[in-house]
Order: structure tokens, then sequence, then C-alpha cells
């Protein structure tokens, strides 16, 4: 008998330079989550390294379902080669947790070198088109869980700006695999300090009593 049972996670070889371009969806997964991850055509991939890329889909004219739009700039970022090996993670709709693996299935990290922070506690993210449609932004997981709430499922916080004012009562809250500032107050501090596609936001966490995140924002050219 025929097994009904999803297709949640799947996996990609690099082994052809056609995957520089684009990059084909397992079928059965496509046939499994079609209407669900249809339903926007943005699919944001969170990497191991705390990076959030958000990329788009293609369907081609047999059907088949492809990652094209934003793809070759992700392929380039991670010097993806013959052998390497992307396992996806599907967290719902069109989020996915990606981690990435050289032929030898060592998983690959910081692949680019970033810029030192001053604290642990403290992690940089880009502003993309998608958060601000939806009134949030992603945190990385371990910044949560070291830095915020633990294992708790939401806390909230205070964002101080670098020049001087704040907001309080920002939600914070984790899921499988992210973690996202949302909410009515964080909308509003987003709305309040101009946030725009391409804003370089670096949070850091400054009181840890009152969970209180000081932010530096880098406007876009």
């Amino acid at each position: 008998m025929r097994s009904h049972r999803k297709l949640r996670n799947f996996y990609r070889f690099i082994t052809s330079d056609t995957d520089q371009t684009s990059l084909k969806i397992p079928k059965k997964f496509t046939r499994d989550h079609r209407k669900q991850i249809l339903l926007n055509n943005n699919v944001l991939l969170i990497v191991s390294d705390d990076k959030v890329w958000s990329l788009g889909w293609t369907v081609s004219d047999d059907g088949k379902l492809w990652l094209q739009m934003g793809w070759p700039e992700f392929y380039q970022h991670y010097c993806l080669n013959f052998g390497h090996l992307l396992y996806f993670k599907h967290l719902g709709k069109s989020l996915f947790h990606v981690r990435i693996f050289d032929p030898r299935y060592q998983e690959l990290y910081n692949l680019q070198p970033k810029k030192k922070i001053k604290n642990n506690c403290s992690f940089e993210v880009t502003v993309r088109k998608s958060y601000l449609e939806s009134s949030m932004l992603y945190v990385p997981v371990r910044f949560y869980r070291r830095c915020l709430g633990g294992y708790k499922k939401n806390v909230r916080c205070v964002l101080q700006m670098a020049q001087g004012g704040r907001r309080g009562g920002v939600k914070c809250r984790v899921y499988e695999g992210y973690a996202k500032l949302c909410g009515q107050n964080w909308k509003r501090f987003s709305d309040e300090n101009h946030l725009r596609v391409g804003d370089v936001c670096v949070f850091e966490l400054i009181n840890a009593v009152e969970n209180v995140m000081r932010v530096t924002i880098s406007r876009a050219c």
C-alpha cells in the first residue's frame, strides 16, 4: 500500500554546473506541499550560520518547482561546489532551515568573514521586504536561547536606540528552528525608526535583567 505520509525534509547534492543558477525541489516534497509553499512567491532559508536569505520560487512548464531568484547569490556566498550537500528542514509554509555539508560530510558554518561584535550577546540582521510586510524580524535561535529566554516560549524586550529613545514591551518568541521579534510594539519600533529594505540592524544585549537591547542601524545606500 502506498504511504500517504508527507515528506517534511529533503536534501540536495550539488552535482552539476546548472545548480549554480537554480535548484530543483524533489517531486514528492513539491507534490505534498505545493499549495502551502506557493501561497507566497518568497521563500526564506535560515542557514546554520544564522543568516536568513529571501529567495523566490519558479515553476517550470512541466510543473517542476525550482529555487531560482536569489539562488546564484546564495550559491556564491557559501562557495558551493560539486559534492556539497544541502539539508532542508521544512518549518512551515515557505520557511526552511538549511544545513550545508562539504563532500566529507562536515557541516559548514562561518564561510565568510564576519564583523567583530562587542560581546557574545549580539547579532546582526539585514532587513528584508518580507520582514516589513509581516511586521516581524528574525532572531538567531542561539542568541535567544543563550541571551534572552532560555527555554521560555517568549519574553518581553526593551529596544533602545544607540542615539537615545526606547520602546518597551517588544515580544520575542521562539519556534522550532527560529525566533522572531513581533507584535504591535515591534511594528511601532520599526515605523518610528523608518526601517527600510537593506538596513542593517545590530542588536546588543546591555541589560540581561530587563532584556534591554541596544539597536544600531546602518542605513541601506
